[in-house]
């Protein structure tokens, strides 16, 4: 089969709906692997889970695990967590260790940047090489989040987000904490919920008593956004009264919204855990200034985040039961879905216009 993009026009208003195969069809789903996520940027962690000498988290990236490490040095480090001899797992979790390590199958050892430094009882190998390392991934570091990369030799990303960086700027998004992270298993494709978060034509159905009366739907609108991003705003409220809106997506899948009153913006940072070509875990990490955790007002953040998803649960239930129906053909895009009928145009540059499967 070939993947046709001809629902894409040249603006939104001429644009239609992603056809369901791009959702179901588990053969797109491993060329997306292969094409988005394994070659370009895609935010693991948040800089303050790394800030001590072996702090170290683990993550899937669609079924390659890898340790993402801050080394002695203070740099962090992006390695696989497949150990080099017998391809056990090498860490689980998150944590700190003090200076290695250690697979628990035969106890070879790796320093905090992933090169090998112990494998017991291999002296009678002939001709054994201990010079190695565990496959790495580039890591970059863009306001607080660390990136990784699976390809070889990069772009960097900074400068595909400068004019993002530039807006975010009076807001030193890298400041800001970890309060807290709700965690839902969310049995659908992960572009039912990309698509969901990145309108607010959806605000007067699915949030009708919470977002729609501070964020109503047509008042909030895409922008013209130049880089590896798109941006949804709402910039008619009056930040004296209420904070200003944005929900940005840098892609393929870095979502991220965000709330501002001057000196304390509140983040909610939407990381999906892709497991297949119909399920992922969503982790909403809910950032804050550290003020905020001191004094207890980060559980309101927290708290609304966790009712505002709630409301898209059966939102997304409801599209994923209806790409399977045999009656279902895509629709029009409305001009509030600019933000979308963006991240269709990268699916398209990243996937081709006609691939076959």
């Amino acid at each position: 089969m070939n993947i046709d993009f001809s629902f894409i026009g040249e603006t939104v208003n001429e644009s239609s709906a992603l056809p369901k195969s791009l959702f179901t069809n588990p053969a797109i789903f491993e060329l997306e692997k292969e094409k988005l996520f394994k070659d370009d940027w895609v935010a693991v962690a948040r800089i303050d889970q790394l800030s001590n000498r072996g702090d170290y988290i683990t993550y899937d990236l669609l079924g390659d695990p890898i340790i993402v490490a801050c080394d002695k040095n203070g740099t962090i480090n992006a390695f696989s967590n497949v150990c080099l001899h017998r391809a056990c797992s090498i860490a689980q979790g998150a944590g700190q260790k003090k200076n290695l390590f250690t697979c628990p199958y035969h106890k070879w050892s790796y320093e905090l940047d992933g090169k090998l430094r112990g494998s017991p009882n291999m002296e009678q190998a002939t001709q054994f090489n201990k010079d190695l390392a565990l496959p790495s991934l580039a890591v970059e570091i863009w306001q607080g989040w660390v990136f990784v990369h699976a390809g070889d030799n990069p772009e960097p990303l900074a400068p595909t987000l400068t004019e993002f960086s530039e807006k975010l700027a009076p807001w030193n998004l890298s400041e800001l904490k970890i309060a807290g992270v709700l965690k839902f298993d969310s049995p659908w494709n992960w572009k039912v919920l990309l698509e969901n978060f990145m309108e607010s034509y959806h605000h007067m159905g699915a949030h009708k008593e919470s977002l729609n009366g501070l964020y109503p739907h047509s008042g909030t609108y895409p922008e013209n956004t130049q880089g590896n991003y798109t941006l949804l705003e709402n910039p008619s409220i009056d930040e004296s009264v209420s904070p200003s809106f944005w929900v940005g997506l840098v892609y393929p899948s870095m979502m991220f919204a965000m709330t501002r009153k001057p000196g304390a913006p509140v983040v909610g940072w939407y990381q999906m855990i892709i497991k297949s070509v119909d399920r992922f875990e969503l982790n909403i990490h809910v950032l804050v200034p550290q003020q905020m955790i001191d004094d207890g007002s980060a559980k309101e953040a927290l708290a609304t985040y966790d009712m505002i998803h709630h409301e898209d649960i059966p939102m997304c239930d409801g599209v994923w039961k209806g790409l399977h129906s045999s009656q279902y053909s895509p629709g029009r895009l409305s001009f509030l879905e600019g933000c979308i009928w963006r991240f269709h145009t990268y699916l398209r540059d990243k996937l081709g216009t006609s691939q076959q499967i």
